[in-house]
């Protein structure tokens, strides 16, 4: 199974320099990395249309990882990341 190049887009870089708990950020490289095996797992719909979202648990808080993919460079482009709440209208705005 070939993986899928992953690229954090600035915006998603500095949300996640800004982690400072080390599990947490273990948490987030282990669901950016399930992302680049099974990508197409689910995908926004409405204003959000082809962006994918993935997420886990951690600690008793949802949190989401925000995606598009380039499917002809196999490529992975990630958008945002964070706590789920209001975390889709905050990505809906860096779209707007």
């Amino acid at each position: 199974m070939m993986m899928y190049k992953v690229i954090l887009l600035p915006r998603a870089e500095k949300q996640l320099r800004k982690i400072k708990e080390r599990e947490l950020l273990i948490a987030f490289r282990q669901c950016v990395q399930e992302i680049s095996i099974h990508p197409f797992q689910k995908s926004k719909v409405g204003s959000l249309k082809g962006i994918f979202g993935h997420g886990f648990y951690y600690q008793g808080t949802r949190y989401r990882v925000a995606y598009s993919i380039d499917t002809r460079e196999r490529v992975i482009y990630i958008v945002g990341l964070g706590s789920h709440e209001r975390f889709w209208e905050e990505i809906k705005r860096y779209f707007d």
